[in-house]
């Protein structure tokens, strides 16, 4: 194994993959598993030399540099966890090998291996199952969400826009890929890759704003018909189950979230226009 440690110890790093190997993971994704220890977190990883999906990064050049970026980002205060640092098989064909990050703080914004339940279609997606009710976990974590002061809105976006900003691809397809605590607010997992932008695959590079303003809706919960995350809509059949109260109380959280996230996209310099062009894709749950 190759070893790059920027931010930890190797020593430390050494010992949390030997305390990971007798362990099970906790989250998996797509292609990672997750192991938490302590303020760490230990990812199991079989593409760390590819950049988002296809680009190969062989040399893990631009691995190394994202990881700086990331680091830098997160002393401006930019609600990110940082990566400190990896080890790699070097003859894999894709980079098996082991990511040491920061653990996130408090819990994902909504968790999508309970969240699958009420997704259209019921993907199985990659994630581990839950025992966690999923009826109780929708309302109750909806609540919670719709609670959220409004300048932890407004940070949201605006960390969005400065990922974007700096080519720093941020993925949406999951609710998971994003954490929420009361102190630190709003924070962004799985950042790995840099837009297709950085790796001169796209001529024009993106516009944070303009993403935003269809992205920053992500605390919402999608209606059928959505044309942005069509994935994410709550079937219509699966959410029957919730009792009618429950259900209205859902629908209202969620209209309070989006209120709360379009104040945030306007706070932050997106325009009517863009604001009226992303709504007219979206469709959101009581809304």
């Amino acid at each position: 194994m190759e070893e790059k440690y920027f931010y930890i110890e190797p020593e430390i790093a050494r010992g949390l993959l030997s305390r990971m190997r007798e362990m099970k993971a906790v989250k998996r994704g797509v292609d990672k598993q997750a192991y938490l220890i302590d303020e760490y977190a230990v990812l199991t990883a079989s593409k760390i030399k590819l950049r988002n999906v296809i680009t190969r990064d062989d040399d893990l050049a631009y691995f190394d540099e994202l990881i700086k970026t990331l680091m830098d980002l997160k002393k401006q205060g930019v609600g990110i966890v940082p990566i400190l640092g990896y080890c790699v098989e070097p003859d894999s064909d894709y980079g098996n090998g082991y990511i040491i990050q920061s653990r996130a703080k408090g819990a994902e914004l909504y968790d999508d291996s309970v969240m699958k339940e009420f997704y259209i279609g019921k993907p199985q997606l990659a994630y581990l199952s839950s025992d966690t009710d999923a009826k109780e976990y929708v309302i109750s974590r909806t609540n919670l969400i719709s609670k959220v002061p409004q300048n932890h809105f407004d940070k949201f976006i605006r960390d969005i826009i400065v990922l974007l900003n700096n080519d720093i691809l941020i993925d949406f397809n999951a609710k998971s890929n994003f954490f929420y605590d009361e102190t630190e607010g709003f924070q962004f997992i799985d950042l790995d890759s840099h837009t297709d932008y950085k790796y001169r695959l796209v001529e024009n590079k993106m516009d944070g704003k303009e993403i935003a303003a269809y992205y920053g809706f992500m605390p919402c919960h999608f209606a059928v018909g959505t044309k942005v995350l069509p994935n994410h809509a709550l079937d219509e059949k699966a959410i029957s189950i919730i009792d009618d109260e429950k259900l209205l109380q859902l629908a209202a959280d969620n209209k309070t979230i989006y209120e709360k996230c379009k104040t945030a996209l306007l706070n932050n310099g997106i325009s009517e226009e863009q604001l009226s062009n992303s709504l007219t894709l979206l469709k959101l749950f009581g809304c």
